[in-house]
């Protein structure tokens, strides 16, 4: 099944304290040890990516796991490669311009659906896909849905586009696997930023979302609750707002779970909004 954590915040310069303050608060990877992890960061200038193998033993934790990340999102994926071998061009998340995508799931009777589903994808991004995981695939249908409505490449793409979009592309694979004769449900468990909008649905397994305010105390930054208030540090981390997507959070206290074929978005602003697939 795989495990998905996905940030977006206000505050660019404080993702690290974030990352270590959800040291306890979610899993990876879930529900089985991965082959590997990868994951997806913003600088100010790029979108990056890390791999990990697995090498066997502990998972690690969130910050042993991501390092020294800095921006204003990160999206983490273990899990196994659904189409091909635990390879390079295999590893999620996948990247495509500065759009960051991760499943948590499977495409039902992937082998049968792979020639329907390159034949629905423009010539341009049929070229774009590198590996062979039904992943990867599906974030390409989910690039040309996208595309149909706003340009790739709007900074002010609002995040109800990206919802339209992920209801759009599900019920199109749901469409193939039914015109190749697949009776096996696919579990689509999807995330996507271009690091400012984020999406992301529920479909066959879990997701739960937090919406965090401020970082006080803060061990990373040696921020006390006797810290003054002149500081300025103290400032930048009280000011700090998050929403935190997870498949396998921890605290469940401080998360919400999301309802079953749901889709998420979450707006520039922060705003959280959840509303059915169907009527996406």
């Amino acid at each position: 099944m795989g495990a998905i954590v996905a940030i977006l915040q206000n505050s660019p310069g404080l993702l690290r304290c974030q990352v270590e303050r959800l040291r306890s608060e979610v899993a990876i990877p879930g529900e089985e040890p991965p082959s590997g992890w990868g994951f997806g960061w913003y600088s100010p200038s790029d979108v990056l990516l890390g791999r990990r193998p697995s090498g066997g033993g502990a998972p690690p934790a969130l910050p042993d796991l991501v390092g020294a990340v800095e921006g204003e999102a990160l999206l983490v994926h273990a899990g196994h490669p659904n189409g091909g071998p635990p390879k390079d061009e295999n590893t999620q998340p996948f990247r495509h311009r500065r759009w960051l995508f991760a499943l948590a799931g499977a495409v039902g009777g992937w082998s049968e659906v792979r020639p329907r589903l390159q034949a629905a994808l423009p010539d341009h991004l049929r070229r774009s896909v590198h590996g062979d995981t039904d992943a990867e695939h599906l974030f390409m249908l989910l690039m040309a849905e996208l595309r149909a409505d706003v340009p790739l490449d709007d900074p002010e793409l609002p995040a109800a586009a990206v919802g339209k979009a992920i209801a759009r592309t599900v019920r199109k694979v749901d469409a193939l696997c039914r015109e190749a004769g697949v009776t096996a449900p696919s579990r689509l468990g999807l995330v996507v930023t271009n690091g400012r909008v984020l999406g992301a649905t529920r479909r066959g397994g879990p997701l739960s979302y937090a919406l965090l305010e401020g970082i006080v105390p803060c061990p990373r930054h040696g921020i006390t609750r006797e810290t003054s208030d002149a500081d300025p540090r103290v400032a930048a981390h009280r000011h700090l707002r998050s929403v935190v997507l997870a498949s396998h959070p921890v605290d469940l206290a401080r998360f919400v779970e999301v309802p079953a074929a749901s889709v998420v978005t979450v707006s520039r602003t922060l705003q959280v909004t959840v509303g059915s697939l169907g009527s996406a």
